[in-house]
């Protein structure tokens, strides 16, 4: 059975990540594989490194199905027998290219249509009407797509397959990125004058400044626990600034200085999230409407004390993983995180022991080879 996996762009996001994390696990996978791509990007070395064969057919609208027919081509040469789209624009192509031939469509949703135009929610109706299996990241999701569009009618092409990660990553030990070593020699000062001989504690949250995500409720509670004399570690602030929405990292920054929160540090995008977890204490994450939260369970997987707000995904997540609700933070209320993260500070020791007695639970419920797994398992459905 061959699988080829459609791909707007190699630009580096959380769908882009976890098709990485498939490729370079390709010879494990019960099932042969290749990839298309629309478009290049920041990953694009990093895929073809994986030895996984890829094919790049620029797209446009002027030449829509001279692209259609092109896709057609790779897949008959290619003897494929599904193809596994992740945008619902894709599995409409997919369809297109397919029309005659035994292949089968699938289709996996990442995110929501909370912010969608009229356009791509019909867009997203089509191409759930065209795919064979239609594929959510949760069960929450999936119930969101349930209700919103009606797929009750359609319950036996609609599966939850949750997102894999290669967790080999977190079994390599790595140097203290940079930016902990130059901020820690900044603050050497506050160190020596310090109580204890350790170093300061270190919280992050991974995220970009993007719609879904609300690091205003992190940076509020750091200031609440500022006012309380509670300052004594370091919170990184790890993501980009996102040049159509700007106002989102700037009125979070403007927050920190107005506030004068001086170990609080905005230190971009980084593609070295395996080595920043291995040294933090902690990790922060608030959102509004995240679909799994990749960066959240990477975390758990390295053994790292969380705190995730308690949106209905996260929960899943978080107690799938074997954490109790403690790690949980009411939604909306910074008074409630700075509770948590003022308990953590007291104890770190017993926070990390938990993580610790978790992380491998984690690695067997979230891993790359149960995701596989499961894809193996909904690809033979439809093939047979």
């Amino acid at each position: 059975m061959k699988v080829c996996y459609l791909l707007g762009s190699l630009n580096r996001g959380g769908t882009e990540t976890l098709l990485l994390d498939v490729c370079r696990n390709s010879g494990a996978a019960p099932f042969a594989m290749v990839l298309v791509h629309r478009r290049g990007g920041a990953l694009e070395s990093d895929f073809a490194a994986t030895g996984v064969k890829m094919y790049h057919l620029e797209h446009s609208r002027r030449r829509l199905w001279a692209y259609i027919r092109r896709l057609r081509r790779v897949l008959l040469d290619e003897k494929v027998d599904i193809v596994h789209a992740q945008q619902a624009v894709d599995a409409v192509y997919a369809r297109l290219a397919c029309q005659g031939t035994k292949v089968r469509v699938v289709e996996t949703f990442h995110g929501y249509d909370m912010e969608s135009s009229s356009f791509s929610k019909w867009l997203n109706r089509l191409s759930i009407r065209l795919s064979d299996r239609v594929c959510f990241v949760s069960l929450t999701q999936r119930d969101y797509y349930v209700k919103a569009y009606g797929l009750q009618r359609c319950a036996d092409k609609v599966c939850v397959v949750y997102n894999g990660i290669d967790m080999s990553k977190f079994s390599k030990q790595y140097e203290e990125p940079d930016f902990i070593r130059h901020i820690d020699s900044a603050t050497a000062e506050k160190k020596v004058s310090s109580s204890t001989s350790e170093r300061r504690l270190r919280m992050a949250m991974v995220g970009n400044f993007v719609s879904g995500r609300s690091q205003n409720y992190p940076l509020m509670s750091i200031q609440l626990l500022k006012e309380q004399g509670i300052d004594d570690f370091d919170f990184y602030f790890v993501g980009r600034r996102n040049d159509k929405e700007p106002w989102r990292y700037d009125d979070c920054v403007r927050y920190a200085e107005e506030h004068h929160l001086d170990n609080v540090h905005f230190v971009g995008g980084r593609s070295d999230v395996p080595a920043i977890l291995q040294h933090i204490d902690a990790f922060v994450y608030s959102t509004d409407h995240d679909t799994f939260g990749i960066a959240v369970v990477e975390a758990m997987a390295a053994g790292v004390p969380v705190f995730v707000n308690d949106w209905s995904v996260m929960c899943e997540v978080v107690i799938r993983g074997g954490y109790s609700r403690s790690s949980l933070w009411q939604s909306h209320n910074y008074k409630d995180l700075a509770e948590r993260l003022k308990s953590f500070v007291s104890a770190p020791e017993a926070y990390k022991e938990q993580a610790d007695k978790l992380r491998q639970t984690v690695r067997d419920t979230y891993g790359i080879e149960a995701h596989l797994c499961r894809l193996n398992m909904i690809y033979k459905q439809i093939v047979s």
